[in-house]
C-alpha cells in the first residue's frame, strides 16, 4: 500500500469513529440533535476531507508527501513531465465543481436552518445521514484508486 493510501485509510478510519459516536450520542438522545449534529459535523468533515486529499495524491502516485493534504485537484503538485492525471483525478475535479464533493467541502452552518415542510417547521442543516453517504462515496473512490494502484 503506497502511503498517501495508507494516509487515506487512516483518515477515513477516524472519521467512521467519529461517525459511530456521533449516532450513539444522538441515540442517547440526551442533548438536542442540531448541538449533536453542530458538535460533530466539523471534525468529521475535516477527517473526510484529510482522507480526500490523501486519495488524491495516492491516485497521482505521489511518494514525496507534503504535511498536510491537499483540499482539491487543484491544490496537488504538479507531476513530473510527461505525466497525465489519471482518470480518477479528472472525475474528482468535476466532482469538486458540481457533485458530491462540492458538497462536503461547502462551508458547515453553525446554526440550523428552519425551512417548512407540510406546513411544519423542520431543521435542516448538517446531518449525521448526509456524512455517513459521503464516508461510503469516499471508501468507493478509495477501492477505485486502490485498484488503478494496482494495476499499474
Amino acid at each position: 500500500m503506497s502511503h498517501p493510501l495508507a494516509y487515506a485509510n487512516q483518515s477515513l478510519y477516524h472519521a467512521s469513529i467519529l461517525l459511530s459516536g456521533w449516532r450513539a450520542e444522538l441515540e442517547r438522545g440526551n442533548v438536542p440533535e442540531s448541538q449533536v449534529n453542530q458538535a460533530y459535523a466539523s471534525p468529521v468533515q475535516v477527517r473526510l476531507l484529510d482522507g480526500y486529499g490523501w486519495l488524491l495524491l495516492a491516485a497521482c502516485r505521489i511518494r514525496q508527501l507534503p504535511d498536510s493534504p491537499p483540499r482539491s485537484v487543484s491544490d496537488l503538485p504538479p507531476l513530473p513531465a510527461g505525466l497525465v492525471r489519471p482518470a480518477e483525478v479528472e472525475a474528482c475535479a468535476q466532482l469538486e465543481q458540481s457533485g458530491w464533493v462540492a458538497a462536503l467541502k461547502a462551508p458547515i452552518s453553525n446554526s440550523p436552518v428552519v425551512r417548512r415542510s407540510d406546513s411544519l417547521a423542520v431543521e435542516t442543516g448538517a446531518n449525521l445521514e448526509q456524512f455517513e453517504d459521503w464516508a461510503q462515496q469516499l471508501a468507493g473512490l478509495a477501492e477505485t484508486i486502490s485498484d488503478a494502484i494496482d494495476e499499474s
